[in-house]
């Protein structure tokens, strides 16, 4: 069953070895389970670069992003595949 991700803290979202983490600005780490992430709300200051995107493509996950306020701003889509 996939489900949503929430994420309400400031950090970095990094893919390493095929596994995608959530590093704290204090340096901690989660793994998120890729396989069961339908999509990614982002609710702090995150950064993430185009690797990232194109390994969370490959999976059709959303990343939906709000602002400061708690306000929609935008979400990524992955492109549809053909075949």
């Amino acid at each position: 069953m996939q489900q949503d991700h929430y994420t309400l803290s400031n950090g970095r979202l990094k893919r390493k070895d095929n596994t995608v983490y959530f590093v704290r600005e204090d340096g901690s780490k989660q793994s998120l389970p890729i396989e069961r992430i339908r999509n990614i709300h982002i609710y702090g200051e995150v950064d993430f670069n185009s690797k990232l995107l194109n390994y969370l493509s490959q999976y059709d996950i959303c990343i939906h992003i709000y602002n400061y306020y708690g306000y929609y701003s935008g979400t990524y889509y992955p492109r549809k595949k053909n075949v």
